[in-house]
């Protein structure tokens, strides 16, 4: 990273910001010179080096400032977090962290990574593995899943950090209205048919673009499949079988039932509006200031089974430091603090995440104040995350071609030519 005055200067973004920059640089000149005049950056220096770690974040309902102000005070003079915005789109995200973890960028020290993408980059070999003095710490009372996801190798590469299930948020009375019995079981047969009958729609969050293939992924696992099972190339896709078929089904009822688009940017703007009553989204939905209006009316209940037992679609984030970051020892520092119970508490009592250690919302307050606490820890439990494969975004891309619009879904065609799309895109191969 550039140091002024013996410390490190903020990286710019690309654009107009670097425009600027560039157009400073006589200044920084004029300061260097002022630098050298007075010793400064010699052997007189007594200002001591601060590192300075680089949190790359993607968008969130958390504060990811106050977290790191938080870890900044416990750190002293160890290091410092600077927090930097990651796009929004999760393909523009993929894509930019690819372009500059290949150049070897050094300015990136922490990043924080959706679980779809840590097998990728993993293997890849631009993820630096935790040390092993660090292992046993970051994943100790972790829930399984999350840590399946942040494991490369049989080598923890990421923090677990959050993994938030998906749950079926509804208004009020609206789920005793539609005839629904929360204490039970949801099936997608009765939720759908139950919102009909009432007029009301069932909405299903996509914040990033990749709400489509969750779907389908959490429905075929549901239904006793496994969309991709296997490792590198050598992977099999369970799209044309009996799982698949009955995912395709749900999808196939929900659109001909007409209660909803499918995976939308606008789910939960729709959810408060009039006609809304059914939301299926993360835990962290209701931090979302398109809630607001509603917030203090909602309820939450297991995910909509397919079978017997609920199964969440479940997306999440891990803390993963690049193999080639120039501060490495302070951005795994920087990890064990935004990983402590004190950090845990703070995703779940502010935006509502669920914590990667269940553990965390036994405390009392935290379990006042997360409102779905008792959902969520059933959800993290059973629920089902992307599969863990460095192809997943191909795959996706594959879903969206094949599953997309919704009311081009059938139980009878869409299987079949989804699975020959998916086996194509993992395997490398045009189509």
């Amino acid at each position: 990273m550039p140091r002024v005055c013996g410390k490190v200067a903020p990286v710019r973004a690309p654009g107009r910001a670097a425009r600027r920059w560039r157009h400073r640089t006589a200044g920084v000149a004029a300061v260097a010179m002022t630098c050298a005049v007075a010793a400064c950056g010699g052997a007189n220096d007594n200002v001591p080096y601060l590192p300075v770690v680089s949190w790359y974040v993607g968008p969130d309902r958390l504060d990811a400032a106050a977290l790191a102000a938080t870890c900044n005070d416990q750190a002293g003079s160890d290091y410092r977090i600077e927090v930097e915005q990651l796009p929004a789109d999760v393909g523009a995200r993929r894509a930019l962290l690819v372009r500059r973890l290949l150049a070897k960028d050094s300015s990136m020290d922490l990043l924080s990574l959706d679980t779809s993408s840590t097998a990728e980059l993993a293997s890849a070999g631009f993820l630096a593995p935790v040390p092993t003095a660090q292992v046993a710490a970051l994943s100790d009372g972790v829930t399984p899943a999350a840590l399946a996801a942040a494991t490369h190798d049989g080598r923890l590469v990421a923090a677990p950090w959050f993994l938030d299930p998906q749950v079926l948020w509804f208004r009020g009375n609206t789920a005793e209205r539609a005839g629904l019995d929360t204490t039970q079981p949801i099936s997608w047969d009765d939720l759908v048919a139950g919102a009909q009958r009432l007029g009301v729609t069932v909405e299903i969050e996509d914040r990033d673009g990749s709400g489509l293939s969750e779907w389908v992924n959490g429905l075929v696992a549901g239904s006793g499949g496994a969309l991709v099972s296997g490792k590198g190339r050598s992977t099999t896709v369970g799209l044309d079988s009996d799982a698949g078929r009955s995912a395709a089904s749900v999808v196939e009822f929900y659109d001909e039932a007409g209660v909803g688009p499918g995976p939308s940017s606008d789910a939960l703007a729709r959810f408060a509006g009039a006609n809304g009553g059914f939301l299926l989204a993360s835990t962290s939905a209701i931090a979302d200031p398109a809630l607001a209006a509603v917030q203090a009316d909602m309820r939450a209940t297991a995910y909509p089974v397919v079978g017997n037992t609920s199964v969440a679609p479940m997306a999440g984030v891990g803390l993963a430091v690049p193999r080639h970051a120039k501060d490495r020892t302070q951005a795994f520092e920087a990890v064990g603090c935004l990983t402590s119970a004190t950090s845990l508490q703070a995703l779940a009592t502010g935006p509502q995440h669920t914590p990667s250690r269940l553990a965390v919302l036994d405390d009392p307050a935290v379990a006042q104040a997360f409102r779905s606490a008792d959902v969520a820890r059933a959800a993290a439990t059973t629920g089902v995350t992307v599969p863990v494969t460095p192809w997943w975004g191909n795959v996706v891309d594959a879903l969206d071609e094949t599953w997309s619009p919704v009311s081009s879904v059938t139980q009878d065609a869409t299987p079949q030519t989804s699975q020959a799309e998916v086996e194509a895109a993992v395997e490398g191969t045009i189509r």
